[in-house]
């Protein structure tokens, strides 16, 4: 009998929408929840660990979490290219139109934490 190990995908694919709507539900909490969540899972994949403004609480600081917002961004964008894609995340979507855009931020980097997602699992089938 032989037994099939399974390991955690080193991204979880969430909903962009659902993650939208549970900031709004929760008033805001969920997204500290998420950030965190999203730079652990990039720390993970790039083998890079990140500094303070990789922390949840870096994003309640006005300035600094947008700091944090940009190099998530172009961690987020290095580590899509170094799996093989031509997509771009842009830092400055990320951290100027996305927010003033209904906060969308967080769908817009959670759309391209999904695409890292699909590309590391395409890779460890093929």
């Amino acid at each position: 009998m032989t037994t099939v190990a399974t390991r955690a995908p080193l991204i979880q694919k969430r909903s962009p929408w659902g993650g939208w709507w549970l900031i709004l539900i929760t008033l805001g909490i969920y997204y500290f929840v998420w950030y965190g969540k999203i730079n652990r899972e990039l720390a993970t994949v790039t083998g890079k660990p990140h500094d303070g403004w990789g922390q949840w609480w870096s994003q309640i600081i006005p300035f600094y979490g947008l700091v944090g917002l940009h190099h998530t961004a172009i961690r987020l964008g290095d580590a899509i290219q170094s799996h093989g894609s031509a997509d771009k995340v842009s830092p400055g979507i990320a951290w100027f139109w996305a927010p003033i855009w209904f906060g969308s931020h967080q769908r817009y980097l959670q759309r391209r934490m999904n695409l890292l997602g699909n590309l590391i699992a395409s890779r460890a089938t093929a």
